[in-house]
């Protein structure tokens, strides 16, 4: 590991003086604390004192789990007598927990009590965290100051956690209550929740209580909140058709993000690749951070991100025995000069349903290579992955790039990307309008999000879509797409259904059934294009895709992957949705012959 300087200043642009930190002892558990004085005047400078320890032997302590916010406008604050800079979040944070009167309160602060500017200090402090938190006495959890009605939120919030489970259903469906909601979904919003440290923070504190301006609630009764929006997770969903986000962030957002694992929420230790998908669109102020983890012990902070990204690519795919990382890029130029199987952490991802995450969130899970284990090599000092896999076939037909510019609830762009996509597949596909292939194209703009037994239902997706394109593009210069001509969707399908059935597939075809059916359709679609495939094999591939790309499934992959051939190496474009082949048929036809299995050196 690279030798660092153990003394240096505190990095200040504004402050009169540059502090000056004396080192810690090489006990592996040995820390600085903060002693914050007391003052009547909340609005009186700060004055604060450092003092060493060992977590072993410390006074009791609060640990702040803040967000550094903006560095613009940086505040001064004294410590040991000498000025020093620090943000206006953490300033404000300090302002609030400052006792009025009486004795020191004594805090752990991670940009005071360690020295930032020592890489060396920095791997071993930062290695320690989850243990300094353990250890602390309290959590205080800063969101920032009072803004936007988090007042009104909070008191929500209270009240929701005070109320049994069915006055607590009655108090989310009171249509009253509606700004409320929205005061929480932009609590649950700010930038403190999508910190990546936060997570360990919060999940290693003994008690924790969250503060936003002068407001206060402890950390059990938001987490009692989040309990009672799962429950009204279809409700919520409903009430917020036209602003699904609105919906998902009152689910999924807030303390729920801080979930250790989306995908395995029971799992005390969930896999490294499914924490870093869980909170892949979290922030931190160093991108390294993004990766630290207990598996690789103190991170080597004066590594360069190729290596950094690059090493736990490799960690995670020697570790596991399987491919699925790779299925996570998401970068269309190579940031760091990572080779393109490694995923680019610091991308948040461009839409949930779009990524990898939203396959991997599909149940059942997808299994494109049966349960088959990685066959793999790397190469060129580790920067080339060499992989068994097959070629399925060559991409020969593409529809245009769907990107989700706006809101998905303006779904005119989405109906555009449709019509030209289902005109492409009904003039490439003889075929197209049979019930079968009809299934497909349904399964593939869905990314197999809608999987039915009787193929009828993906008519009644289809048809609420080509009502839309009627009605919607019926003015513009793009004609609306030609619907199959098939006898479903030329009056007769009602002939085929019970007297309730037609009941529920009218109340299906109103105006908001319809654009639920687009917007969620928009966001499997976001960021990818439909392909046709040289043997007739459709599905969703990256944006970014391009004719002549092939189609394979790796071993101990659960999901197909677009390569690109370069001079006989290969280049990964991203993973894909191959209608027929997710859950295991490719390996079936290598076992009958149909395929080969080869290696491809994957750049």
């Amino acid at each position: 590991m690279k030798k660092t300087s153990r003394k240096s200043t505190f990095n200040t642009d504004v402050g009169t003086q540059k502090f000056t930190y004396k080192p810690l002892s090489r006990a592996q558990d040995s820390i600085r604390l903060l002693r914050l004085k007391p003052a009547a005047n909340p609005n009186s400078l700060i004055h604060c004192s450092l003092f060493h320890t060992s977590l072993s032997e410390a006074p009791p302590y609060v640990a702040l789990s803040y967000c550094w916010g903006e560095r613009a406008g940086a505040q001064q604050v004294y410590l040991e007598d000498e000025l020093i800079t620090v943000t206006p979040n953490l300033k404000q944070a300090l302002q609030r927990l400052r006792p009025p009167s009486g004795e020191d309160l004594v805090l752990w602060v991670d940009a005071i009590c360690i020295n930032q500017s020592d890489i060396h200090e920095r791997s071993i402090q930062t290695s320690n965290m989850r243990s300094v938190y353990k250890s602390a006495e309290s959590v205080a959890v800063w969101l920032g100051l009072e803004y936007r009605k988090s007042s009104e939120a909070i008191q929500f919030a209270r009240d929701l956690a005070a109320c049994d489970e069915g006055a607590a259903s009655a108090l989310v469906r009171d249509p009253a209550r509606e700004e409320h909601l929205e005061a929480l979904v932009t609590l649950f919003r700010r930038q403190y929740w999508w910190r990546i440290w936060v997570i360990q923070e919060v999940a290693c504190g003994r008690s924790t209580t969250v503060y936003c301006g002068a407001d206060a609630i402890e950390w059990r009764e938001l987490n009692s909140v989040c309990d009672i929006f799962k429950k009204e997770e279809g409700h919520l969903r409903d009430f917020f058709y036209n602003r699904p986000s609105y919906g998902l962030t009152l689910i999924r957002g807030g303390p729920r993000s801080l979930q250790l694992s989306r995908y395995s929420p029971d799992l005390v230790a969930p896999p490294l690749l499914e924490l870093l998908l869980s909170h892949k669109s979290k922030m931190s102020t160093d991108p390294k951070d993004k990766v630290s983890h207990d598996t690789f012990g103190a991170l080597d902070y004066s590594l360069s991100m190729r290596d950094v990204y690059t090493h736990t690519a490799r960690h995670i795919i020697s570790t596991s025995r399987k491919l699925d990382v790779i299925c996570v890029k998401q970068h269309d130029v190579s940031r760091f000069n990572l080779p393109s199987w490694a995923p680019d952490w610091t991308r948040p991802p461009a839409n949930s349903g779009s990524s990898v995450v939203g396959l991997q969130h599909h149940e059942p899970e997808f299994a494109a290579a049966g349960n088959s284990l990685a066959q793999f090599e790397f190469l060129n000092d580790g920067y080339v992955l060499k992989a068994a896999g097959l070629i399925v076939s060559t991409i020969a037909i593409l529809g245009m790039p769907f990107k989700q510019k706006v809101h998905p609830r303006f779904i005119e762009p989405a109906l555009h990307a449709f019509n030209e996509w289902w005109n492409l597949f009904a003039s490439a596909l003889p075929e197209s309008s049979s019930l079968p292939a009809q299934a497909a194209f349904s399964r593939a703009i869905s990314c197999g999000n809608w999987m039915f037994e009787d193929e009828g239902v993906y008519e009644n997706k289809l048809r609420a879509i080509f009502e839309l394109s009627g009605s919607i593009l019926a003015d513009e210069d793009v004609l609306p797409m030609d619907a199959p001509q098939i006898p479903s969707l030329s009056g007769s399908v009602t002939s085929l259904m019970s007297e309730n059935e037609i009941g529920e597939f009218d109340d299906a075809r109103s105006d908001k059934e319809q654009r639920a059916v687009i917007i969620n359709a928009s966001i499997t679609m976001n960021r990818r294009r439909l392909f046709i495939s040289q043997t007739g094999i459709v599905g969703l591939c990256p944006w970014n895709a391009a004719v002549g790309d092939v189609i394979c499934v790796l071993l101990g992959c659960r999901f197909p992957v677009i390569l690109r051939p370069v001079e006989g190496k290969y280049k990964l474009v991203g993973e894909a949705y191959v209608d027929g082949l997710m859950n295991g048929e490719a390996m079936a036809l290598l076992e009958k012959g149909r395929y080969t299995l080869e290696g491809f050196e994957i750049h």
